[in-house]
């Protein structure tokens, strides 16, 4: 099919009342939780890829940057930034699935937004929703938060969500959401409450927390058992760094003691470390700095 403002769309025909799964990286992604959820979602049942987008359109090049890697031949390789969408036939359920994964555009958000939004209605979703993984002042130590949200309050009913009462910037998702409202799509939001001291590519706890609330909601089982492995090694190493610096140790300590509290303020105690301080010294140890353990 002919490209459209960059979108190459193959059709898709036959998805039941699909739900779709939308996850960027950039605002609304603490490093790349909730792009892992949806390719975790594609991966464990086997999704097709039907939309892809071309990053000239949408990019700014020196501010998201293409990388280079070796493939299995050794030679280098460049990956652009990818938009692309997935249908997952479920064959167990009485829904299918679309997900779409994607990185945060820098240009043209409004022409993205509508050719998104325009594919998406066609399927005549029965529930869109989107993943969203935000620094939080929780620790480590204890299960990943994840609230959900609509501003439709038959849906916050019908799932147990709070009303969206946001108002300020917003990210490509935001957008996104209102060309979907526009075209009367049924729009709620998951929201992970990731450690803001572990600012790192991946969070498999995040993960997991956003695809089990996810579950819930659908319905679909999202075999999080698969990470539990990736989750057990990474919370092993967020640990040893902390063990090292008692510093690090403390910070936690009292995020523990307030965890569950929205009230709580953590740049209130003179006595904690700096955010910053605890960011440079666990990112250092999580990217290798000090890791033996491969």
């Amino acid at each position: 099919m002919k490209p459209v403002d960059g979108f190459t769309v193959t059709p898709v025909e036959g998805l039941r009342a699909p739900y779709v799964v939308i996850a960027f990286t950039g605002w609304s992604d603490t490093g790349t939780v909730t792009t892992d959820a949806g390719r975790h979602l594609v991966e464990v049942y086997g999704g097709e890829r039907f939309l892809t987008v071309d990053p000239e359109e949408y990019y700014v090049f020196t501010e998201v940057r293409p990388t280079v890697r070796l493939d299995e031949r050794g030679i280098r390789v460049i990956e652009w930034p990818a938009n692309e969408a997935y249908a997952v036939r479920l064959p167990n359920h009485d829904r299918d699935l679309v997900v779409v994964i994607g990185v945060e555009p820098n240009l043209r958000w409004r022409t993205f937004s509508e050719r998104l939004a325009e594919v998406l209605a066609g399927f005549a979703p029965s529930l869109v929703c989107t993943f969203v993984a935000r620094p939080a002042a929780t620790p480590h130590t204890r299960p990943i938060p994840v609230s959900g949200s609509s501003a439709d309050p038959a849906l916050c009913a019908k799932y147990g969500l709070g009303r969206s009462l946001y108002q300020g910037p917003t990210g490509i998702v935001g957008a996104i959401h209102d060309a979907l409202r526009r075209r009367g799509a049924p729009l709620i939001s998951l929201a992970a409450g990731i450690p803001h001291y572990l600012n790192v590519p991946e969070n498999p706890p995040g993960t997991i927390a956003l695809l089990e609330a996810f579950g819930r909601i659908t319905g679909i089982d999202p075999r999080t058992d698969l990470l539990q492995r990736a989750r057990d090694r990474f919370l092993a190493r967020v640990e040893e760094a902390s063990h090292e610096d008692d510093q690090i140790e403390g910070y936690v300590r009292s995020l523990e003691e307030h965890y569950g509290d929205e009230e709580f303020d953590e740049e209130e105690s003179s006595e904690l470390p700096s955010a910053d301080d605890i960011l440079r010294d666990v990112e250092d140890f999580l990217r290798g700095k000090g890791d033996s353990s491969g």
